[in-house]
């Protein structure tokens, strides 16, 4: 039998299988229940690490558990505290794979060593991608135990979907990058590390072929513009898939070599994350909705936009609603080095106004950071106003089935009826606070 690899309160599960009664198979193994029911209870156990504690003791029940339940215990392990070296001595036992290897090794689909400091060291991490390569589809690096030794443990991932180096502390070598990503032609999202990264040279970016399924990219660290410029000078390297972006914690970027690069892309990007960048000033980004023109999502902090934002075309109205930008939720976010008091400062009545003119007529989400002051002092009555502009937006695009009520929604219903059932509720608009969180694409 496996060892548990999450330590737990025997007095604190979510959920004890012992207080079940069972029957007895035709063979008298006792625990028998048919693998329908079995792997419908299976379904239910929530991902968290109390599950490990029920899904070991699942196991142990018999040998008919076990069989349905080894997999669910091992493809996404919870690696925290001690449960970190109980699972690198059930999937590594040996140093040498060819002398012992362990079969659970191929159930593992996630490896998440982002709790991992000090526990891991550069060989363990190399050999757990090694052993774990024909199944492993999501990996998030630790922090200071992934280095250039584990490059070649993670180019033989081919499976690999999600990857996050987003936590590395050791500086990467784009080369090693590159050779690494053109073994993995199933990955979809790849967060790159926020130190900083070694440029070998001038090519770095021209060297690069993104794998050909890439969603979302986060791009940061010492990334500096021309980098970002050799990227943009050469569109066709990155797949028509990418519609996501992040840049963020990237002091060496400047306005206009990033207005460049997302220019070269923006075509088709549908979300977008800009933030921590310091040498951008207020009002850099005004641009960003015509720039990139197919938002859905857009997070940007308050310091890069002023209340130019969008730049409208001149006798903007709501008669030209049918050009509305597709913006669908807008995250406004601060990276501390915002002036509310600046005659240029982005405020709740600048929005107010987009929405009011329909030059954002689709939009349903907004999010706005409490450091803002959007809610308090000044802006607060503006803070009122915006969210009822955003309700009456809804209730006209209701009542004349625009966008996303295309197609008879809610036919022969008011809007108060239509906001009473169930999927009114989920479609409804909303607005809040965030309080010293964190926005980013991974979510």
């Amino acid at each position: 039998m496996p060892p548990s690899f999450e330590g737990f309160n025997k007095h604190d599960v979510s959920m004890d299988i012992s207080y079940y009664p069972v029957t007895q198979d035709s063979n008298g193994e006792s625990g028998y229940l048919p693998d329908e029911l079995l792997l419908e209870i299976l379904s239910y156990f929530p991902p968290r690490p109390a599950s490990q504690s029920d899904l070991y003791r699942f196991c142990l029940v018999s040998r008919q558990w076990y069989d349905l339940g080894i997999s669910h215990l091992y493809e996404h392990p919870i690696l925290v505290g001690s449960a970190y070296q109980l699972f690198v001595r059930t999937i590594c036992p040996s140093i040498n794979a060819h002398i012992r290897k362990s079969e659970l090794a191929s159930l593992v689909r996630t490896l998440d060593l982002g709790s991992i400091v000090h526990q891991g060291s550069k060989s363990v991490t190399a050999r757990l991608l090694g052993r774990t390569k024909a199944s492993l589809e999501y990996f998030v690096a630790p922090q200071a135990s992934f280095a250039i030794n584990c490059w070649a443990a993670l180019s033989k991932c081919s499976h690999l979907k999600y990857l996050d180096l987003s936590l590395v502390s050791e500086s990467i070598s784009y080369q090693s990058l590159a050779q690494t990503l053109r073994s993995l032609s199933s990955l979809t999202d790849l967060f790159l590390p926020r130190c900083s990264s070694i440029h070998d040279d001038d090519s770095d970016a021209l060297n690069i072929r993104w794998p050909p399924k890439l969603q979302r990219l986060q791009l940061s660290g010492s990334v500096h513009g021309k980098f970002l410029v050799d990227l943009g000078q050469h569109p066709e390297n990155f797949p028509p898939t990418l519609t996501h972006i992040s840049i963020s914690y990237a002091p060496k970027i400047v306005e206009g070599e990033l207005l460049f690069f997302l220019q070269s892309l923006g075509s088709q990007l549908l979300s977008l994350e800009i933030m921590h960048l310091p040498r951008l000033r207020e009002g850099s980004l005004d641009s960003i909705l015509t720039v990139c023109p197919h938002l859905t999502h857009l997070v940007i902090a308050i310091e890069y936009i002023s209340f130019d934002l969008g730049e409208q075309p001149p006798h903007w109205g709501p008669h030209m609603w049918e050009q509305s930008l597709p913006l669908d939720s807008l995250t406004i976010l601060t990276s501390g080095h915002h002036h509310p008091e600046s005659a240029s400062y982005f405020t709740p009545a600048d929005l107010w106004e987009l929405i009011d003119k329909r030059y954002l007529g689709r939009l349903q989400h907004i999010r706005v950071a409490e450091s803002t002051g959007w809610r308090h002092g000044e802006f607060a009555d503006e803070w009122e106003a915006l969210f009822g502009a955003l309700v009456e937006l809804d209730e006209e695009n209701f009542m004349m089935k625009r966008w996303h009520y295309a197609g008879g929604m809610g036919e022969g219903m008011t809007y108060e009826e239509w906001r009473k059932t169930k999927q009114g509720q989920d479609m409804a608009p909303d607005m809040g606070l965030l309080d010293g969180i964190t926005v980013n694409l991974r979510h």
